[in-house]
């Protein structure tokens, strides 16, 4: 096996049969199950802090109506692969406290989310969808955990996630697949695609994913919510089971470009402990939510993003950009050239070698432990020291490269996905999943992946915006034009 099938087949996953009945109730949320203060699930999270301040929800009941939901409805979504029923509990009594003391209201009290099981959590079983992890319970919160509690946020628990991260389906030979809440016999996508499946279904207002090559971007396209990785560095990663510490990034799946805005505030900024953070300039997140897009320079990337895109995926996503134009923003068309090896000789070498320096010790402990797909990793040589190096050479003069883009553009556009969530019986192409989304982990600026519309089947389709490193204001500005 090639270190090119090798890939195709990891990200692919391993296609298992699922006959269930077609149609998720829930139908992914995004604009079918209107705000109502009678079904808190519904409720976005300006809405639920609008609904706390004056009295009309408490955190007791929001909390109920997400595990009742959870119990109905995650035995045929498998989004969740633990519960956290006592921890949701404890965190709802801490919220509560916090309300009736003096002193600011924390900006996520009460506000329900969970965790892609890459997280750790301390006190709670953390997998990381391996066997290697089944029994590891930590001792210690990650970075983000920490952040997120300390915001106010309330654990209902931890999500399904492709083996290790290393896949764009959340098939999972270990903890069982993870099915789309618009239509369960497809993918969700992945790697965080237990976070996306929850949030999409009603199951959690907000959770945390990875992305490596699209984790996060892609089961939001995939399953219709709102996905962000930030600038690398912004976020930490500490905490994190990561393989591939180039190209890994903290996000965040959500139902609105301002949930995922709130979600952002709580999430970034500096820690010392992790060698990858970086001291990033003041932002305002949710403020920037309130300007309009006239005058916004986006720049649409024609060529191999759109070259192999559906042509469902392709229509929506021009009439999302149409619908900016409208808007005031100034639209036009322009080029990064991606050579056709470009996968190969950059991002293939260093996530493999990536891959084998983290889990060499595991892999000659515990080979049992590892997926026969995952495994096939071990049994190919590993990129030579010149490969990586000029692998490296490669991803820093694409850095570049695409930094050069915004002299001329405000943000780049294109779909996140080139097509909507393939059947999980199959074919499944891991591959063409991943191409438009992979470029911009390399590039390490900031990425959204925003619901456009649908094809027929009423099959979410994701407009993917990128912008400067740092630049998550423009971004977020710009993803909010697109609803």
């Amino acid at each position: 096996m090639t270190r090119r099938e090798w890939l195709a087949a990891t990200l692919a996953g391993l296609a298992q049969p699922v006959h269930a009945a077609a149609r998720f109730p829930y139908g992914a949320g995004i604009g079918q199950a209107p705000a109502s203060a009678d079904d808190p699930t519904t409720l976005s999270i300006a809405e639920l802090r609008v609904a706390y301040a004056r009295g009309r929800l408490t955190p007791n009941a929001v909390t109920a109506a997400y595990l009742a939901r959870i119990d109905r409805d995650n035995p045929a979504l498998n989004a969740y692969v633990t519960v956290t029923r006592e921890r949701a509990t404890d965190d709802t009594r801490r919220v509560l406290s916090q309300l009736t003391a003096s002193g600011p209201r924390r900006p996520l009290a009460g506000v329900p989310i969970a965790h892609k099981d890459l997280f750790a959590t301390r006190g709670i079983r953390t997998t990381g969808g391996s066997k290697l992890h089944e029994h590891w319970i930590p001792e210690t919160d990650a970075a983000v955990v920490t952040r997120l509690a300390d915001a106010g946020t309330v654990l209902l628990g931890k999500t399904n996630t492709h083996e290790l991260g290393g896949g764009v389906t959340t098939i999972n030979p270990f903890y069982g697949t993870t099915r789309n809440p618009r239509d369960r016999t497809r993918i969700p996508g992945g790697s965080s695609g237990g976070s996306a499946a929850a949030v999409a279904g009603g199951l959690a207002l907000a959770a945390t994913g990875s992305d490596t090559g699209g984790s996060v971007r892609i089961p939001a396209a995939l399953c219709g919510c709102v996905g962000l990785k930030p600038t690398f560095g912004l976020v930490s990663t500490r905490g994190l089971l990561g393989a591939c510490p180039t190209f890994d990034h903290a996000g965040v799946l959500a139902r609105t470009v301002e949930d995922a805005a709130w979600m952002l505030t709580a999430m970034a900024g500096h820690d010392p402990q992790d060698p990858h953070s970086v001291k990033a300039p003041p932002a305002d997140y949710i403020g920037a939510l309130q300007a309009d897009v006239k005058g916004l320079r986006i720049g649409v990337m024609r060529g191999y993003f759109f070259e192999d895109a559906e042509p469902g995926v392709a229509r929506a996503t021009t009439a999302a950009l149409a619908r900016l134009e409208l808007k005031g923003a100034t639209v036009r068309d322009v080029t990064l050239p991606i050579a056709a090896d470009l996968f190969d000789t950059m991002f293939g070498p260093i996530i493999t070698s990536e891959i084998q320096a983290t889990y060499a010790t595991e892999w000659k402990s515990r080979p049992e432990a590892f997926s026969k797909t995952f495994a096939a990793t071990f049994g190919e040589p590993a990129p030579t020291p010149d490969e990586v190096s000029r692998a490296r050479e490669a991803r820093a003069a694409f850095e570049r490269s695409v930094s050069a883009l915004f002299a001329e553009v405000d943000v780049l556009a294109m779909p996140a996905v080139p097509l909507v969530a393939p059947p999980i019986d199959g074919p499944i192409d891991g591959l063409r999943i991943l191409r438009n989304c992979w470029p911009f982990n390399a590039a390490r600026g900031p990425a959204i992946s925003v619901p456009c519309g649908a094809v027929a089947a009423d099959l979410p389709v994701g407009l993917q915006l990128v912008a400067e490193r740092f630049a998550e204001t423009t971004l977020l500005r710009a993803a909010a034009a697109v609803a």
